[in-house]
């Protein structure tokens, strides 16, 4: 009974983790379906063992949700890469310092810091996007490539904002697409060696290689 008690909603927190990964016109209700599933789990933990499961069952189901999200993501990727019928390879979840940094680019712009961003000529996300390239210089696995494609930061901090423009601001299977193709060598190489072809077929490609880790080729 126990057993049960606190699998289930580990079964269920991993599901809801699995969904914000996916896509589709159907995720709030998915959503709202499995947190009606989850409310009553954890309500019977509370009448079948006490207050103490009770609050352990929360306690599981909270660090659950954290720890699923590694997994989650893969599983995601996996089943964007069948759906598309080609074999994929998943870059892996970002590092948990990219994941704070990725965290702040992507949130949502404020309509009211934009506006006085705009008047006072200040990039709201200027402090998190030095964090980003500070990173990238720290790794040995890229911090090396932009000197052999001769790349200045100024011109990768360029090149960040055209991935913008270009539509890879957003999230996939964990990644702020943007951000993390500073990061994992094989997508800084590829965007380093795209200089002069299409952005927009750069981001997309690049945005296929998160999501379902398609082989980035020029």
């Amino acid at each position: 009974m126990l057993y049960l008690i606190y699998s289930m909603p580990v079964l269920v927190v991993f599901l809801i983790v699995l969904n914000g990964f996916l896509k589709g016109a159907k995720k709030s209700q998915i959503d709202v379906v499995l947190s009606l599933f989850l409310i009553p789990l954890l309500i019977s933990a509370f009448f079948v063992g006490g207050w103490k499961l009770g609050l352990f069952a929360i306690v599981i189901a909270f660090f659950s949700a954290i720890i699923a999200r590694p997994f989650a993501a893969r599983l995601a990727s996996s089943l964007f890469a069948r759906s598309a019928r080609k074999k994929g390879n998943y870059a892996g979840f970002p590092p948990q310092r990219l994941q704070l940094i990725s965290r702040e680019l992507g949130r949502p712009i404020d309509p009211g810091k934009l506006a006085e961003s705009l008047f006072s000529q200040t990039d709201i996300r200027g402090d998190a996007k030095n964090a980003l390239f500070d990173y990238c210089e720290q790794q040995p696995s890229t911090k090396v490539i932009p000197n052999k494609f001769n790349v200045s930061r100024n011109e990768l901090e360029e090149l960040y904002s055209k991935l913008l423009t270009a539509g890879a601001g957003q999230w996939v299977c964990g990644h702020w697409v943007a951000a993390s193709t500073f990061v994992f060598p094989e997508s800084l190489r590829y965007l380093l060696s795209r200089k002069g072809k299409p952005e927009m077929e750069t981001a997309y490609n690049l945005i296929m290689h998160f999501e379902r880790g398609s082989t980035l080729s020029d």
